[in-house]
């Protein structure tokens, strides 16, 4: 009953990271959103295009184990504050890069800044729900889904008006404020929100009981390290996470290009219409997060990767108003297995390395799985736009099949 009131009383504690995961995931999401536009201004290949997606999400994603450690030791709303201000202002110097390798540059250590928001804020999530993790976790994600379902929407709109790079100046404004109101509630001892205060709250319950009955959660980290490596289950949910990012990530870059290219839009249009494919992910997260709660995250996952696979499949063959229909259907159900993925990292790992353990879970996703972006633009400058779907079909069958192997070891 304790542990049921408790977290009662931190479901208003995920409004604020709603709102930052919104702005986080809509920063990360702008370049493959604008790929059409920023490819037609360098005169970029596929492939070109693909390795800038991927230098981008990669930064993200090496980031994250450096703040993953640093989240295990410090405040994380101070790490957030700093990653956002950081990010606003690289942004104003893309309208300083007319060449590709300063605009990759810039982009890679915008990468880096927003790579401090995942860790500490799932951290803080694991540490302070105890029971329906799944559930808060979908919570959480739906700020990100809604983020990046209005991002094609907003960008193409100033499109319409404006070069891509105003795109970034006006996300800047919300950049700088949440940053700022980070900082001055740090200062003034809140701890953002009140989150610092309860972070280290639980971890101290944690250790106490870690003192009191044994039970090892409070790991030093090659402990926790050597854990990872010697338990499979684990293993295989980060290479799950690896093939999610990998299959999302390419999809938001190459599905503008491909309706651009291959179904004659225009860049701008192309942009937009980008939206049928992120618009479902908040449902999509939220029905994942409490399906891990009623049937298992093993269930959940595994649905979500093979029930995507011939959606992906078909996509090339069919007309345009088809196509729209089958990727608006796929981007609602392939979300579901995020909120999965993340409560039984959670449910695996110790409370006092909670940081550092989605610090490598960002990295596997965003770090292992900006590789498509490379992959896709070598395939599709080889065989045609036509042909990314099937290396992601191929990851999607892939990740499925883990999952079964997952369920029946259970």
């Amino acid at each position: 009953m304790k542990e049921t009131e408790k977290n009662v009383q931190l479901v208003p504690a995920l409004i604020p990271f709603i709102v930052l995961h919104g702005l986080m995931h809509i920063l990360a999401t702008t370049l493959p959103a604008l790929s059409p536009l920023v490819k037609a201004e360098f005169l970029l290949s596929n492939t070109m295009i693909g390795a800038l997606s991927f230098a981008f999400a990669a930064a993200i994603g090496l980031g994250s184990i450096l703040s993953g450690l640093l989240s295990d030791r410090y405040d994380g709303m101070m790490l957030i504050s700093l990653g956002f201000f950081s990010t606003a202002i690289l942004s104003g110097l893309l309208f300083l890069s007319h060449d590709f390798l300063p605009l990759t540059l810039i982009f890679i250590v915008m990468g880096f800044g927003l790579s401090f928001y995942h860790p500490s804020a799932l951290s803080h999530i694991a540490n302070s729900f105890k029971i329906k993790r799944g559930r808060a976790f979908g919570v959480h994600e739906t700020g990100a889904s809604i983020g990046i379902a209005v991002t094609p929407l907003i960008a193409a709109f100033i499109c319409f008006y404006a070069e891509w790079r105003f795109v970034y100046i006006f996300w800047a404004f919300p950049t700088i404020f949440f940053a700022f109101l980070l900082f001055k509630r740090m200062k003034e001892g809140k701890g953002g929100w009140g989150v610092g205060r309860m972070k280290r709250r639980f971890l101290s319950d944690a250790r106490a009981n870690v003192n009191a009955n044994g039970n090892g959660n409070d790991v030093k980290l090659k402990d926790f390290l050597r854990q990872i490596i010697s338990t499979g289950s684990i293993r295989r949910i980060y290479i799950i996470e690896g093939l999610f990012g990998f299959v999302f990530g390419g999809s938001l870059t190459f599905i503008p290009i491909f309706l651009n290219e291959a179904k004659g839009l225009s860049p701008t249009l192309a942009v937009m219409l980008t939206c049928v494919f992120t618009a479902g992910g908040a449902i999509g997260k939220f029905v994942g997060g409490h399906f891990s709660d009623l049937v298992g995250e093993r269930k959940v996952m595994a649905y979500g990767f093979f029930l995507v696979a011939p959606l992906f499949f078909v996509v090339p063959f069919l007309p345009l108003l088809w196509a729209i229909m089958a990727l608006a259907l796929a981007g609602l159900i392939f979300p579901t297995v995020l909120p999965a993925i993340i409560a039984t990292i959670s449910r695996e790992v110790p409370p006092s390395r909670t940081g550092i353990a989605f610090g490598l879970l960002m990295f596997a996703g965003f770090g292992f799985g900006s590789t498509s972006r490379i992959i896709l633009g070598l395939v599709s400058d080889s065989f045609g736009i036509s042909a990314v779907f099937y290396p992601i079909v191929a990851a999607v069958l892939i990740g499925g099949v883990l999952n079964v192997c997952m369920s029946g070891r259970e």
